[in-house]
């Protein structure tokens, strides 16, 4: 289990574990933020809690068809269970239900104990093509086992504790980033007047499953591609964007957004093209959110508000004409899920938060002109202790390589 990692978790248990006697998540980020390994189907259980010499343990229940992806030694017990066999069907709190029992006895968690558990207040991070939510019958059952225990929503800690990244896991983000990187590649490559976006999307696609799982220790790679070209690249601001099969013409710009997650790491990150050629108003546009990014980069440190970032950037996007085509914020945090608006550290102009060293964020000027097509600068940067780093500097940001002839 990462050492950093633990140290945060017992650090979070001693100054607030007098409300509690343990956690239990469901969540899929959260599992992964807390022990590495990332469930697939999305209905694994993670109890955290101390032992009596008052270290962090975990213990995990996971379906059996899951129990070879949990890494070695990241919990001191794994359960399995099983939801459907030849001779029964059931669901996931039926079949939960005694082995978790187990796992609390195990723990030391007995009857009135308090519980943590986790909200569902933004995204689902999911690895596969469903994920299960603590709801109605999760709590229930919880209170079933507790015998009269209390439940108590701890999401805000959770929240807080994903904020800050450890050095192990920032490595896993940046080999997300390194794959992201071959993505764009593809891309830029795949654009040409004439084709559709779909068309770039797929290469795309291909390229990312392609270089993810070469990557060494890759268990589960899972991208996603975004192409958005012409008139319809001004409608990116939104909060999702979506490719269709329209054809890219001559001076579309072409924007790309892509979320790269391996083993539950995340990278996400955006770079518009210009097919065939650039027009002044483009150039422009591409000046101001390069010269954005530079002015936040100045402010982003540790100790900094997170709006003073935003505000350095948007000075410069108003001063070049370009304030209203800047509809959102700069930027939000990353790192267990591909995209939640409201991650810390958000660098929003009504932002409160304060910018602190471990945290990653995305960092995303950009110019949206209705009718004409938008552009957007997504890279993503790591706060530290005096100043930043760009962990997705590898992606070429300059015109030469943005404007695609061919």
């Amino acid at each position: 289990m990462n050492n950093m990692r633990t140290a945060l978790i017992r650090d979070m248990f001693r100054q607030r574990g007098e409300d509690f006697h343990a956690i239990i998540c469901r969540l899929p980020q959260n599992v992964v933020m807390l022990t590495g390994y990332q469930p697939i189907l999305g209905n694994s259980f993670c109890i955290v809690s101390l032992n009596t010499g008052k270290d962090v343990e975990f213990r995990l229940l996971v379906p059996e068809d899951e129990k070879d992806m949990v890494p070695p030694g990241v919990a001191v017990e794994v359960k399995t269970f099983t939801e459907e066999t030849m001779e029964y069907i059931g669901n996931t709190i039926q079949a939960v239900r005694e082995p978790l029992a187990e796992l609390l006895r195990s723990a030391g968690i007995n009857e009135n104990a308090v519980i943590g558990y986790e909200g569902v207040y933004s995204p689902i991070a999911t690895a596969y093509t469903q994920v299960g939510a603590p709801g109605p019958a999760t709590l229930e059952m919880f209170h079933q086992l507790f015998l009269g225990g209390y439940l108590r929503d701890v999401t805000p800690m959770l929240d807080e504790l994903a904020a800050i990244k450890t050095e192990e896991e920032i490595e896993a983000i940046k080999r997300s980033e390194q794959i992201a990187y071959r993505g764009f590649l593809a891309a830029r490559a795949a654009i040409a007047v004439g084709r559709t976006e779909a068309e770039v999307a797929a290469e795309t696609y291909a390229a990312l499953l392609q270089a993810g799982y070469a990557a060494p220790g890759a268990r589960h790679v899972t991208p996603y591609v975004h192409v958005m070209a012409g008139k319809r690249a001004a409608l990116a601001y939104r909060a999702f964007n979506l490719t269709s099969n329209e054809v890219i013409n001559e001076g579309d710009t072409v924007t790309v957004q892509m979320e790269v997650g391996i083993n539950g790491y995340w990278a996400e990150l955006t770079r518009s093209f210009f097919a065939g050629s650039i027009s002044d108003e483009w150039r422009k546009a591409h000046k101001a959110c390069v010269r954005a990014q530079d002015a936040a980069l100045q402010a982003i440190r540790d100790g900094v508000a997170a709006r003073e970032a935003d505000a350095a950037a948007r000075r410069v996007m108003e001063e070049a004409g370009f304030g209203v085509a800047f509809k959102h914020g700069l930027g939000h945090g990353f790192g267990f899920q591909a995209i939640n608006h409201a991650a810390a550290p958000v660098l929003h102009p009504a932002s409160k938060e304060v910018l602190r060293s471990g945290m990653v964020h995305n960092m995303e000027p950009a110019v949206y002109l209705g009718g004409k097509g938008g552009i957007r600068l997504n890279d993503n940067v790591l706060v530290c202790e005096g100043g930043n780093e760009v962990l997705s500097s590898m992606i070429p940001r300059d015109l030469d390589w943005l404007v695609v002839k061919g």
